[in-house]
């Protein structure tokens, strides 16, 4: 059985820090108290809640400064919503409150109605929240590993956390060849991504063009608590799959043989060579290319050829 959700309460008015309570663990959650802003970034070392109530106007560590320190230091509770309490009801104390990234804002003397309902309200779209980023999350592991690119996953200082099959052949193949390539410019743009910049770079990994390389530095995202990364994207022209017969079919409307004939064409197989593949006669293979040009848009094989394999994503076998 699952525990209920646990409200951390920070007020300074400790008969006013008791009734809150009082009341929330009526209403059923559990509370963690904190006096004082000090006192709550303290209980954040031993206990993961799951909605913060936090006073505003507080000696020494403000609300706001709770906040700042919140957002700065603790990226792994960023889906955690933060609601101000305070006895200024005025617009713009309320404005500069939700500017500042409070999740919500209520005014004293406490409405506990309104209060039980806004933490519902805020516990339920934060639960929302979480369950789009597992969505999202599984979405990802699912086509890193379903890519016929290379995909690598740095920390901003430069160490590697995570790379996919392909990537990982790749790495083998080019040794420390490709590491001492790529490291110089995986230090830049992990300088970029602290500093919370985007920025791309591209790179050759060999003296052709047969493997090249993008890197991306991919600054923190508050939302889902992601510190900042470098991510670099490999590709090598023999690991492309062209798109499956089925998928050729479907979408280009081709006949069975048509299909087979652009696979092959895709997979590296001169006209002459998909002949004798599939036993028949050149002019057979060019009577089907024709068709297959005119149904694909495409006037040159180089054409059809990087169409059929520019979706980087490998089919079942």
């Amino acid at each position: 059985m699952l525990d209920p959700p646990l409200i951390l309460c920070c007020e300074d008015e400790p008969q006013l820090l008791r009734d809150i309570s009082d009341e929330l663990q009526a209403a059923g959650y559990r509370v963690q108290e904190a006096r004082n802003g000090a006192e709550l970034l303290a209980s954040l070392q031993h206990c993961n809640p799951d909605l913060l109530l936090c006073d505003i106007m507080m000696p020494e560590l403000d609300g706001y400064g709770v906040l700042a320190r919140l957002r700065r230091d603790y990226s792994h509770l960023a889906h955690v919503p933060l609601v101000f309490l305070s006895a200024l009801s005025m617009t713009d104390a309320i404005i500069r409150g939700k500017r500042a990234g409070a999740d919500d804002y209520l005014t004293k003397p406490i409405n506990y109605d309104l209060l039980l309902s806004t933490i519902e309200a805020r516990l339920r779209q934060s639960t929302q929240a979480r369950a789009n980023i597992t969505h999202v999350a599984g979405l990802g592991q699912h086509l890193l590993e379903n890519l016929t690119i290379g995909v690598l996953i740095f920390t901003a200082d430069g160490t590697l956390i995570r790379a996919n099959a392909i990537a990982d052949q790749i790495l083998l193949e080019k040794g420390s060849e490709i590491s001492d390539t790529l490291a110089k410019s995986i230090h830049a743009l992990g300088a970029q991504a602290r500093a919370g910049r985007e920025d791309v770079r591209s790179l050759l990994l060999d003296e052709t063009t047969s493997c090249i390389a993008q890197l991306h530095a991919c600054p923190p995202a508050p939302v889902t608590g992601a510190p900042a990364m470098v991510m670099a994207f490999l590709t090598r022209q023999d690991a492309l799959v062209p798109l499956s017969s089925v998928a050729l079919s479907a979408m280009f409307d081709l006949t069975p043989t048509e299909a087979r004939v652009a696979r092959h064409l895709a997979s590296g197989l001169r006209p002459d060579e998909i002949a004798l593949e599939l036993d028949v006669a050149g002019t057979t293979i060019a009577f089907h290319l024709r068709n297959v040009f005119a149904k694909t848009g495409t006037h040159r094989q180089a054409d059809l050829v990087a169409l059929l394999l520019s979706l980087p994503v490998r089919h079942p076998a």
